[in-house]
């Protein structure tokens, strides 16, 4: 999988051409730092494991049969991701989302939440590549629907298959007993999510916010704003098409979301979708305002994280531009 341009790029063993240089610094995946994708990947972890935190506390409506809700803040992912490299950027957002926003308040859903994972990683890196110029609109409006598209999508098609397969009888009960039932109440709840999460708190507040970051966010970090002329590039890991890559995690998050059900409707004790979880009940026990401290606490720690990788980048950046200054006025000596 690629990575985003950096002001950084690692040396190259043989000399090259300008233009060759130049497709490496873009397309290498070895082309940023480890400090510098670990800040991509703390930065996007913190952001959107807080944002999901808050949007949980959002109040849902029911309009009918349809019921209205954001299900988290798609702008987060989409910025970020159009901003800085898709990979770590979606790395980091499906970390947030299935890992930190739980731990932040003590619980955690164990193996089962790798099904959430896969979609939302999946889903973020096809809308950061989607994003040649974070300045265009459209190109915007197109990552936030993808990514709401592929996450939700993928979330239905898995519920469909626990109702066919027989192991989630309260959802076809529900829904009046039929499997068409079913899927036409799943697509009422996918436009709902591609309209609220995909449009309203995705693309619109994507497109005010990326265009005013574009250029600001990046040499924090020691890279360079998107080139429109070499934006990322869709590609799996060892060569591998990425979209065979991404129908393997799907189907993954298919199996887990089955295995999962019919752990639950069989009542296992022991589930291998729960493995490793746990619940200290925070909530419960400290009431609603634990969710607020443990947010802030997790932006602060996040944040602070950031800002220390940001110095180490910046320093080693100053030490190798005085290094390269000191050599050419050494040469220049030498030349006298």
């Amino acid at each position: 999988m690629t990575s985003s341009p950096t002001t950084d790029p690692a040396p190259a063993r043989h000399p090259v051409s300008a233009a060759g240089a130049l497709r490496r610094r873009v397309h290498d995946p070895d082309g940023i730092s480890g400090s510098q994708k670990l800040m991509i990947l703390v930065l996007s972890m913190t952001l959107f494991g807080v944002a999901d935190i808050v949007a949980d506390m959002l109040p849902s409506f029911s309009v009918g049969p349809l019921e209205l809700e954001v299900a988290y803040f798609a702008f987060i992912p989409v910025v970020l991701a159009a901003l800085l490299t898709p990979l770590w950027v979606a790395l980091g957002v499906a970390i947030g989302e299935a890992v930190i926003a739980d731990l932040l308040l003590g619980s955690f859903g164990g193996f089962g939440e790798l099904e959430g994972f896969l979609q939302l990683f999946i889903g973020t890196y096809v809308a950061g590549c989607l994003v040649k110029d974070p300045r265009k609109v459209q190109q915007l409006f197109a990552a936030a629907l993808a990514l709401v598209a592929i996450d939700k999508v993928s979330s239905a098609v898995i519920d469909v298959a626990k109702v066919a397969v027989g192991v989630d009888p309260e959802e076809l009960e529900d829904q009046g007993g039929t499997l068409l039932a079913v899927v036409v109440a799943e697509g009422f709840e996918l436009l709902m999510a591609l309209i609220i999460t995909g449009v309203v708190f995705g693309g619109l507040a994507a497109a005010w916010l990326a265009p005013r970051l574009h250029g600001k966010i990046e040499p924090l970090m020691g890279l360079r704003p998107r080139d429109p002329q070499n934006p990322p590039r869709l590609v799996g890991p060892w060569g591998l098409s990425f979209w065979w890559v991404a129908i393997l995690g799907i189907l993954t998050a298919a199996l887990i979301g089955v295995l999962s059900q019919w752990e639950e409707f069989v009542g296992r004790e022991e589930a291998v979708t729960t493995a490793g979880s746990f619940d200290t009940e925070l909530t419960d026990t400290y009431g609603d305002n634990v969710v607020w401290i443990a947010a802030l606490v997790g932006l602060v720690v996040g944040l602070a994280v950031v800002l220390a990788l940001v110095a180490v980048v910046r320093r080693r950046r100053d030490a190798r531009t005085d290094a390269a200054a000191r050599s050419g006025s050494t040469r220049q000596d030498e030349d006298r």
